[in-house]
């Protein structure tokens, strides 16, 4: 009985392998292509929207890129704010300039952390002129020497530009 189970099994496995085999492969003139309307699928998905724009801008040749961006400078690469005690949050203002030749957009701006917060003109500036960027740090839990980061994301050549700080912070007693 087990014999003839086993035969039946290896048999019905051998019949489907077999099939398989047999069913070969389609040559290209028996495919079907199916092709889409890529605009009705752009017009109903916000995502598909952005990052077709996205890609339409990062085709764009160097001449045409060179006409929508700037450049930002910062007065320094890393700024020192000090000392402070544990728990205090400390405001400080620092300068940037457009060294380009187009008005310049800031987008966002961003920290590294929470701890930190910039805030940011609104309103373009104009090329030559300065503009500031305005930090919030706040101390709590972070005794000791840190460095922070903001990331300024804008118009620019590279479109994120990171400047640095340092702060010192006493425990509290």
């Amino acid at each position: 009985m087990k014999y003839i189970t086993r035969t039946l099994i290896l048999s019905l496995c051998s019949m489907v392998l077999l099939t398989q085999c047999k069913s070969g492969k389609k040559t290209a003139e028996e495919l079907e292509v199916q092709t889409f309307n890529r605009d009705s699928f752009l017009a109903n998905n916000k995502t598909l929207q952005a990052v077709d724009s996205a890609a339409k801008a990062s085709a764009l040749s160097e001449e045409e890129r060179a006409k929508t961006i700037t450049s930002i400078k910062f007065d320094q690469e890393v700024y020192d704010f000090g000392d402070c005690k544990e728990g205090e949050k400390i405001t400080r203002k620092i300068t940037f300039t457009n060294t380009g030749k187009l008005p310049l957009v800031i987008k966002q701006a961003y920290g590294s952390c929470g701890c930190t917060v910039p805030t940011f003109d609104k309103e373009p500036i104009a090329p030559g002129a300065k503009g500031t960027l305005e930090i919030k740090f706040d101390s709590t839990n972070k005794p000791g020497a840190n460095t922070k980061s903001v990331m300024v994301e804008a118009n620019t050549t590279p479109a994120i530009t990171t400047v640095n700080f340092t702060v010192k912070v006493h425990p509290k007693k």
